[in-house]
């Protein structure tokens, strides 16, 4: 069997999250030199306070999951990172596996051009109904590009033409959506993806399996006290 360079990277992922638990994330492309300062636990909480609504309820995001759920985890994820993809059927397994979870997509494309189209194409797959069958199809791909990012479209139900119709009908709105996330990585002091947020608290790389369900589960404690 050959091990591409996109299999090493994905099995070296899967190992920092799943076996090792340790938290690791692809870092933004910075235009400089100078990434985020830090900001210390309780300047995270304020920030997430002071931006609940537009993490939470902006209502362009996708959400999965239950939408009513008493706990929301939101993700801010690029389809090109290595360590989002080792993320995702995690994050899938724990929406079916807990049915009071509502989950926000947070569409942060950090790592060049491709990125960012892919990003444009899986918002205006809303338009029909397909986001999170394409979402998931891409988190799956290896070596996207605007053709294979089409060709997922089309395997999983998406008319591509109609899709490129809305990716430019909707334009506007789908760059005030990615403005809007990246303003609000910068508020949070984000320095890659994947990063993960569940009440006050954020997970910013990639956590083990049992370290993401102890952040929902820890949200809603504090959100339901009387169920400890």
């Amino acid at each position: 069997m050959t091990w591409t360079l996109d299999r090493i990277a994905l099995a070296i992922a899967v190992l920092a999250f799943a076996v090792a638990g340790v938290a690791a994330f692809q870092y933004v492309q910075q235009p400089t030199n100078q990434p985020p300062s830090p900001l210390s636990k309780q300047q995270i909480s304020d920030a997430i306070t002071a931006n609940q609504a537009d993490l939470l309820y902006n209502p362009n995001d996708p959400v999965l999951g239950n939408p009513d759920g008493d706990v929301t985890l939101v993700e801010f994820f690029d389809y090109t990172c290595t360590y989002c993809k080792a993320m995702h059927p995690a994050v899938m397994q724990l929406l079916k596996d807990d049915p009071k979870l509502r989950y926000v997509a947070k569409e942060y494309p950090i790592l060049g051009p491709v990125s960012t189209f892919t990003a444009r194409a899986a918002l205006a797959a809303q338009k029909q109904g397909q986001y999170p069958a394409f979402s998931t199809a891409l988190m799956a791909a290896r070596g996207l590009n605007k053709d294979t990012v089409m060709s997922i479209a089309a395997a999983t139900g998406i008319d591509p033409a109609q899709l490129k119709n809305d990716m430019a009908t909707f334009k506007e709105d789908i760059n005030a959506t990615l403005d809007l996330n990246f303003a609000l990585a910068k508020a949070l002091a984000l320095k890659g993806t994947p990063a993960f947020i569940a009440g006050r608290t954020l997970i910013a790389g990639a956590p083990s399996v049992a370290g993401l369900k102890k952040l929902v589960e820890q949200a809603r404690m504090n959100a339901h006290p009387r169920a400890r």
